[in-house]
């Protein structure tokens, strides 16, 4: 349990710390949706730290904030990579209405308890983030090859369990998605950066 502690607190930590450090400079809507990409994946972490330290009450919490993470969370991550990789400000149409669309799947999931569903959402917003990303790198921006990183360790992180190493998956998982927040941070600081000049 000491591990998966630590490793809980390094998520929250390192999501946190990427998201101070590299996407203050991103306008301020785009700012938002990574903010509430990597507030999910900090917050689940928190949750995690001291459900692992032994409050057990927290588990239905951290549950929900795992929920909003693979929605909210994911969907949010979508529209804040094409805005990188399109290098555009998406605007409080597009912001709201990703918050709607993100809000709109966790409460829709929550209300007819269709909890299964929360599973293919992420993998989804994976593919179409990589997707766009490679539409990044035809365009041979560095910040593309950043994100499909990023992408590459969040589903390397979703099949952590299958992954034959000496440390625990749940450990495996948070340290993926850890690399997988810092990939995502160098993405933003090479936002105008061309690859193989």
């Amino acid at each position: 349990m000491i591990a998966h502690v630590f490793s809980d607190l390094v998520l929250c930590v390192t999501a946190l710390a990427v998201f101070l450090v590299y996407f203050q400079k991103q306008p301020i809507y785009n700012r938002l949706l990574w903010g509430i990409f990597m507030m999910s994946i900090s917050l689940t972490a928190l949750a995690g730290v001291f459900l692992f330290a032994g409050w057990d009450e927290l588990a239905y919490v951290r549950e929900s904030l795992q929920r909003l993470e693979l929605t909210l969370g994911a969907v949010c991550m979508v529209v804040a990579s094409w805005a990188l990789i399109n290098r555009r400000d998406t605007g409080r149409l597009a912001f709201w209405g990703t918050i709607g669309v993100g809000a709109g799947i966790f409460l829709g999931l929550a209300w007819y308890g269709l909890g299964v569903m929360v599973q293919i959402i992420q993998p989804l917003c994976l593919v179409i983030t990589l997707l766009i990303a490679c539409l990044g790198l035809a365009r041979r921006q560095k910040s593309a090859l950043w994100v499909v990183f990023s992408m590459t360790l969040l589903a390397l992180a979703a099949k952590s369990k299958s992954i034959p190493l000496p440390i625990h998956p749940i450990d495996v998982n948070h340290y993926l998605i850890a690399l997988s927040t810092f990939c995502a941070g160098k993405a933003a600081q090479f936002e105008y950066s061309i690859l193989f000049k």
